[in-house]
């Protein structure tokens, strides 16, 4: 074996251009197995390497679960406080709005609001097609709903007409309150 393509790191050759392990240095076994005791030998040193190999990614799920139980924790910590406080931050925060501003903020996060659009739902579309005007391009041959080609008043007389086919969510107020991170504040 040329070592000088190799680097020696710990007890270990690994390649200089691919990086690879490329076997021990102690030299233990040569580049073939010549007898028993060699193959015995190399079946010892694999299952060292397979228990060691095991312990290890043991030892590495343990700390995978252990910092998700800590994100778990935090996320409590996150939803308890939000659930507790966020409708005082957020009626604190909306009377400190000037004008049309709709976000408040202070050095630790923003309360943020914003309006939603009403939402057009259809909860059964065979019945939808067959009483959604032709004259709009909402029905293809195949009974595929677009509820964007709709028009708004159209969607409108279908709710009244067919509730039980159509409905419409009301137009809400979105609060967003968000605490500000190291990557928020980064250019």
């Amino acid at each position: 074996m040329d070592t000088n393509k190799f680097d020696i790191i710990g007890d270990s050759y690994w390649d200089k251009e691919t990086g690879e392990y490329a076997g021990p240095v102690d030299g233990w076994l040569g580049e073939e197995l010549v007898s028993e005791d060699d193959v015995l030998l190399a079946m010892q040193r694999l299952l060292k390497y397979e228990t060691e190999l095991k312990a290890e990614q043991l030892a590495m799920q343990s700390v995978i679960d252990r910092c998700k139980q800590m994100v778990k924790d935090k996320e409590r910590k996150v939803q308890w406080l939000q659930a507790r406080y966020g409708a005082q931050i957020a009626n604190f925060a909306k009377t400190q709005l000037v004008g049309k501003a709709k976000t408040w903020k202070c050095p630790w996060g923003q309360v943020a609001f914003r309006n939603t659009q009403p939402t057009f739902t259809i909860h059964d579309e065979e019945k939808a097609a067959l009483v959604i005007p032709i004259s709009t391009d909402a029905v293809q041959l195949q009974y595929k709903v677009y509820k964007s080609k709709i028009p708004k008043e159209v969607q409108l007389t279908l709710v009244e007409q067919y509730p039980d086919i159509f409905s419409v969510t009301e137009a809400t107020e979105n609060v967003s309150i968000k605490a500000l991170t190291a990557t928020d504040t980064e250019e």
